[in-house]
């Protein structure tokens, strides 16, 4: 009777290190978990970033990839989306979509600051208006499917939202930063992407 108790508390702590393992691993993966903006300044009306680094039809999945590269050439440096794709880390297998933690951890390595915070609308404004900067954001449906975009600008008069979007063939906006213009109340509904703690959040980097 001893022995099989003692079996019995051996399984159970087994299967308590297991779980434990498994959840210090899962807080790896989606570390840094992002700020809490609680504050905003009034932005300006109306604010673009006035660049085109050159547009690019990413692949399957690739969408991290190619908004990081976008927006490292801001910076100056010539890099193409699949060259981004093929050396940044943290990609789900199968898949190969790149978790919020893969992009931070490039923009790291190749010697920028990155920070993902979790906000609203004004909040986001603001922060592009404070780095002048593009900042990429992520939107999507839960786990059926998540997309990163680059925001490029804004006209809260016309209630409209300017995007580097590489799922896009062509530059949709015309004399408009980026390729795509999303209205307010669109860009909400998928910016509520159906993710715990991931959902309207975004990523600077100086």
């Amino acid at each position: 009777m001893g022995f099989k108790k003692g079996k019995v508390r051996i399984q159970w702590l087994l299967m308590g290190i297991i779980f434990v393992l498994l959840l210090v691993g899962l807080i790896h993966l989606l570390s840094p978990f992002p700020i809490r903006e609680f504050k905003a300044e009034r932005p300006p009306n109306r604010y673009e970033i006035s660049i085109n680094t050159g547009f690019e039809r990413q692949g399957k999945n690739q969408c991290a990839a190619f908004s990081t590269a976008f927006v490292l050439r801001t910076f100056g440096q010539n890099l193409q989306g699949t060259e981004v794709y093929a050396k940044i880390p943290y990609k789900i297998p199968i898949s190969g979509y790149v978790l919020p933690k893969g992009v931070v951890s490039y923009f790291q390595s190749q010697g920028f600051r990155p920070a993902i915070y979790r906000g609203d609308l004004n909040s986001l404004k603001t922060r592009l208006v404070q780095g002048n900067k593009p900042i990429i954001v992520l939107v999507g449906n839960g786990f059926f499917w998540q997309h990163y975009m680059t925001f490029m600008g804004y006209d809260d008069e016309k209630k409209e939202l300017y995007f580097f979007d590489s799922g896009r063939d062509n530059d949709e906006n015309a004399d408009l930063t980026g390729n795509r213009t999303m209205t307010e109340d669109y860009f909400l509904k998928w910016w509520s992407n159906g993710l715990p703690v991931f959902n309207h959040v975004y990523i600077t980097v100086e």
